[in-house]
């Protein structure tokens, strides 16, 4: 199961930091262009917007990751653990039926005449592609919907991340040393102290 979620995790992270990195780059490179040379890239905006639409859905499962999604816990307050618990699980398996259903009706509407006959303006992508985004995004938050339903119901940490701070999760996905990027953090308030 770990080797399962670090796997997941080094995916998802790849995917929205990509997305995200690409429409940050072409955004910068466009203004420069506008302005240092007064030349319009007429695609970027179109391709900035389906760009952030596909980092939302893949941080969709990067907040599933983290238990930050919105959620009540009303019942929770008045249970024990083991209640707690079984609510725990039932939670789980309702998000993955809903994620699901939801995900395969996704999958079909790539098939749809109109995304595949719709052709986006500037980029002249068929929409589908656009479109991609929602099953891709729907399917990995699927499969880290089974991984939280398979921890609580063996009465595991559900979120593997859940005593940990996000810049520990986050430097351990991206291969660095958590104390080296404290230490960073220190310096740079010690730098910003002293002016």
């Amino acid at each position: 199961m770990h080797r399962f979620d670090r796997v997941l995790t080094r995916i998802e992270n790849v995917l929205a930091a990509s997305a995200l990195g690409l429409a940050t780059v072409i955004a910068i490179v466009a203004v420069l262009l506008r302005y240092l040379f007064g030349t319009f890239l007429f695609w970027s905006e179109e391709a900035i917007i389906y760009l952030i639409i596909y980092s939302t859905f893949l941080g969709a499962v990067i907040t599933l990751r983290h238990n930050e999604h919105v959620n009540v816990d009303i019942f929770g307050a008045f249970l024990k653990a083991r209640g707690k618990r079984v609510l725990a699980v039932i939670a789980a398996a309702i998000t993955v039926v809903y994620l699901g259903c939801i995900g395969f009706f996704a999958w079909l509407l790539l098939f749809e005449p109109f995304s595949t006959s719709t052709i986006t303006p500037s980029l002249k992508l068929p929409l589908w592609v656009v479109e991609l985004a929602v099953p891709i995004g729907l399917t990995l938050m699927l499969l880290r919907a089974l991984e939280i339903l398979v921890r609580n119901a063996r009465g595991v940490e559900a979120f593997a991340e859940g005593h940990r701070s996000i810049l520990e999760v986050e430097a351990e996905a991206t291969g660095l040393d958590v104390r080296d990027v404290e230490r960073t953090r220190e310096r740079d308030d010690d730098e910003g102290n002293d002016r």
